[in-house]
């Protein structure tokens, strides 16, 4: 699979491709029917299964409230790859293409650049400068034999309407199981550990403190899988402002189950599987110990039931 993340600089000479457009942020279930009927459509017509996607995010530019990524840009490429999508144009959403008209979204990005033959989008898809540009318009230029057009309509899971604004919602009720249900892959974070208090060794539970950059409104006590190098563990996860000591920074630490090994400065990915508790702000150390206890027999008594991850 092919990666262009500068469209601009590329030297790439583009061929005529069948293309979905989104944030494909989680590839929740409506994310897939447009994958998969890109990939039909490709085959069908001899075009190159593409995906045109944004990092950063509309969100994250527009800096929208309790906005956080649900999937880091590496794991979607290796989704989409999965799939059978042979090539993806990551844009920059940025100050300049935000003021892009919706006119020339369609002639200079989809058409001269990307080489459009067939379109794939959701029934509510939005595009150009201050979102002027919808189905509408592009089944306007399908009219006009500009470009093929397939617009999906609204993907349902038990019912009720799949988004990733309705799977962040999950995480933050603490509710991962059902949101990692939604998606290609499981919610996860990667970080560098770095050098903390060390409270927890005194404690009896060494944690690895992960350098986190960006803002999650998520706290809690999690169970996690911790992929290092070449190894799976397992452990838990303490995420928020340490309520009965600091009560300030928002940290995020692990302890790994029957590990030891130095790891300052190594990057982990912390892969959320379920939530134990909400963080509990303990009178004293003592039965702060007391419910680590707890917390890890729960842990274990969850991954003793052949926890599918």
């Amino acid at each position: 699979m092919i990666v262009i993340e500068n469209i601009n600089k590329s030297d790439n000479s583009l061929k005529e491709a069948c293309v979905a457009i989104g944030n494909f942020d989680g590839i929740h279930q409506g994310h897939k029917s447009l994958i998969e009927e890109t990939i039909v459509i490709s085959k069908k017509k001899n075009l190159v299964p593409t995906i045109l996607t944004f990092d950063p995010m509309p969100e994250e530019h527009f800096n929208s409230n309790g906005f956080f990524r649900l999937m880091d840009m590496y794991d979607k490429y290796k989704a989409f790859e999965s799939f059978g999508i042979e090539q993806v144009i990551t844009i920059p959403f940025d100050k300049k293409f935000s003021e892009l008209t919706k006119d020339l979204f369609i002639e200079n990005i989809l058409v001269k650049k990307l080489m459009t033959k067939h379109l794939v989008v959701g029934y509510d898809f939005k595009f150009g400068n201050k979102r002027l540009g919808d189905v509408n318009l592009l089944k306007l230029h399908r009219d006009k034999g500009i470009f093929d057009l397939s617009v999906l309509d609204l993907v349902t899971v038990s019912g009720e309407k799949v988004s990733s604004r309705d799977i962040r919602k999950l995480i933050n009720k603490g509710n991962i199981r059902d949101a990692n249900k939604l998606m290609a892959a499981p919610f996860s974070l990667s970080g560098k550990v770095i050098h903390g208090e060390k409270r927890g060794r005194e404690l009896g539970y060494p944690t690895a403190n992960i350098e986190i950059y960006n803002s999650y409104p998520i706290n809690g006590i999690f169970l996690v899988s911790i992929l290092f190098e070449d190894k799976k563990l397992y452990g838990l996860a303490s995420w928020g402002n340490k309520p009965t000591f600091s009560g300030e920074d928002h940290v995020l630490e692990v302890n790994i189950f029957n590990f030891e090994s130095d790891i300052y400065n190594k990057y982990l990915k912390i892969i959320f599987i379920d939530k134990i508790r909400d963080q509990i702000k303990f009178n004293d150390k003592n039965e702060l110990i007391e419910q680590m206890h707890e917390d890890k027999k729960l842990a274990e008594n969850l991954l003793g039931k052949s926890y599918e991850l």
